[in-house]
């Protein structure tokens, strides 16, 4: 009889990393921290930058002083991969903002090519994504590089708002003022990339096997900018 193989493989354990970076937040000491960031592996990094999320989530009178920490430990030392795809609602994304527009990382992407905007918009925890917060952020000169990341297609070719289409199970309609800052951010990648209208049979098949909603359809169209009909 044949037996198959049990995948023994274990998360690695960050806990020390994590004490060790609570124990350099409690000297005061700047420099500590950030030596304590940089000794660790990218996976611990993560873990200890979770740590500061979620200290600073736990601690609202702390709260700017873990949202600082984390500034400073993705301007000096880069944006753990690892983190992206936990940057996937406003929470979040309100508490690493600092962070992303000190170290100029909205385009970090992760080992599956996705930018923070892709984690955001897709998250089925996330049933409106925050398409008008996006649009005024994309207002200001120093998130120049958030504008990139909105071109930014994944290992599967897709954008972050084409993601929405086709993986963002809610199918609700959008608020006037999301709907607005949807067609801005369609136009945004347009100017700056243009549309791959390969990636409209992907979209649609992803469509395919769940129920289709006239609203999602509606933006399927304004995104490749194709007729409502022709996508029935």
């Amino acid at each position: 009889m044949v037996t198959k193989k049990t995948n023994t493989q274990t998360a690695p354990d960050t806990t020390q990393a994590v004490t060790d970076m609570i124990q350099a937040i409690h000297s005061h000491s700047l420099t500590r921290i950030l030596t304590c960031f940089e000794q660790a592996t990218p996976t611990e990094r993560s873990a200890q930058l979770r740590h500061c999320f979620e200290a600073a989530s736990n601690h609202a009178a702390n709260y700017e002083h873990y949202q600082n920490i984390t500034a400073h430990c993705v301007t000096h030392h880069g944006l753990p991969p690892g983190v992206i795809a936990g940057i996937n609602n406003s929470e979040r994304l309100d508490f690493f903002m600092p962070a992303l527009q000190a170290a100029n990382a909205f385009n970090v992407t992760n080992h599956q090519g996705n930018t923070f905007l892709h984690c955001l918009f897709a998250n089925p925890q996330n049933p409106l994504p925050p398409f008008n917060y996006i649009r005024s952020l994309l207002l200001f000169e120093r998130n120049e590089s958030l504008a990139d990341a909105l071109v930014v297609r994944n290992h599967q070719g897709l954008s972050a708002l084409e993601v929405y289409l086709g993986f963002n199970p809610h199918y609700c309609e959008l608020p006037q003022h999301e709907l607005a800052a949807w067609l801005a951010l369609c136009e945004a990648q347009r100017k700056l990339s243009g549309v791959n209208m390969d990636n409209l049979e992907k979209v649609m098949s992803q469509l395919s096997v769940t129920p289709r909603h006239s609203e999602r359809l509606t933006l399927v169209a304004s995104y490749y900018q194709v007729p409502v009909s022709s996508l029935s």
